[in-house]
């Protein structure tokens, strides 16, 4: 029987879990993940302000894999031996695989400069959300580091939790403009709103060194503070590049558009852990990994089969939708921005529909 093992539960892994539910294949299937919570990012900031509870935010792994027919291994890969077709983990399990698809995400950029590592909170993994939430709720002088949509977001959560409190607004600091990648209108808006909710906004600085109570920027500011989340964007998983696997000029995994690797074609990978090659400059976004599930099972039973599969190919435009506190969303497609209580209902309504699907054992 093909041995298929899934490393990660991400975004796609978890369409793949689902089919695999409708669709009884011939296949014995493996899943290895460091928790048995799947964390989903795009509930983070709801659940930083307090709108949802852990239960709300996180699918259970075991519960999913058993209703799928999978084996669950408790654990992370640590090394790939493509041409042996093994994965040895950091418990030091030793799992061969027939075919491998990877969808680990990634992680957090940034970290080598000095006292980040220590001092600075972290998210990824997304399993530590919820000991990194509590260390905010109780923090006294937050400051959150980064512009990105992930930075805004949390930014503006944590303020409108702390108004609720009664406590002044959070610090963001950006290397950058603020959405440095969006339209020009739309930095203008996130900028407006971030005014409007009394944070201060330090733009276009870098932290340069972190001690235990003080950010030390490139410009020479110092800023107390008591809790740091660090946000500064992704990184490559390490593995790829000791694994000595193709990878791209910032260590991610190197996938054609059918989601394999040409050297090794056994080998699979979605979401953030990889580049595509046809698409270098595709974001690393929740969104394109969702996109790229059905790809990603469709292309697997047809290397299973030995027929031809099908060829990712992204949008020009995604749909965004930043959670900016109180229950209020601005919506981001193209030239279009609403930053509206509505926009907000419409976030809610995806992500609830999104994680539900993945709760319920039955087929959707």
């Amino acid at each position: 029987m093909t041995k298929l093992l899934l490393l990660g539960a991400g975004h796609a892994h978890l369409h793949l879990m689902k089919r695999l539910q409708e669709e009884k294949l011939d296949v014995d299937v493996t899943l290895v993940s460091p928790s048995e919570y799947q964390y989903y990012s795009g509930m983070f900031s709801g659940y930083l302000e307090g709108l949802y509870h852990e239960e709300e935010i996180r699918i259970h792994i075991p519960s999913l894999t058993k209703a799928s027919g999978i084996n669950y291994i408790n654990g992370a890969a640590i090394s790939i031996d493509a041409k042996s077709k093994v994965v040895l983990t950091e418990k030091g399990d030793i799992l061969s695989y027939d075919i491998l698809s990877i969808d680990i995400g990634s992680l957090t950029a940034g970290i080598e400069i000095p006292g980040a590592r220590k001092h600075a909170l972290r998210i990824k993994p997304n399993y530590r959300i919820e000991e990194v939430a509590n260390k905010l709720w109780n923090a006294n002088e937050p400051v959150v580091i980064g512009g990105g949509a992930g930075g805004v977001e949390m930014a503006l959560a944590l303020t409108a939790k702390r108004k609720y409190e009664g406590k002044k607004p959070v610090t963001l600091i950006s290397h950058s403009t603020i959405l440095e990648k969006a339209t020009e209108k739309a930095q203008m808006k996130v900028k407006n709103i971030l005014q409007n909710k009394g944070l201060t906004v330090i733009t276009k600085e870098k932290v340069s060194n972190i001690t235990s109570n003080l950010l030390i920027t490139s410009g020479g500011k110092d800023i107390e503070y008591d809790q740091v989340l660090w946000l500064t964007g992704p990184k490559a998983p390490e593995m790829f590049r000791t694994s000595k696997l193709p990878i791209d000029h910032a260590g991610y995994l190197l996938v054609d558009d059918t989601l394999q690797v040409k050297e090794y074609p056994a080998i699979f990978a979605a979401g953030d852990c990889a580049s595509i090659k046809q698409y270098p400059e595709l974001p690393k976004a929740g969104v394109i990994a969702v996109r790229q599930a059905a790809i990603l099972w469709g292309n697997i039973k047809a290397f299973m089969n030995e027929t031809s599969g099908y060829r990712f190919k992204p949008n020009s435009t995604y749909l965004s939708i930043l959670s900016t506190g109180q229950k209020k969303g601005l919506l981001l497609y193209g030239n279009i921005q609403v930053h509206h209580h509505l926009s907000w209902l419409l976030k809610d309504r995806i992500d609830k529909k999104f994680i539900e699907r993945y709760k319920q054992t039955t087929s959707f």
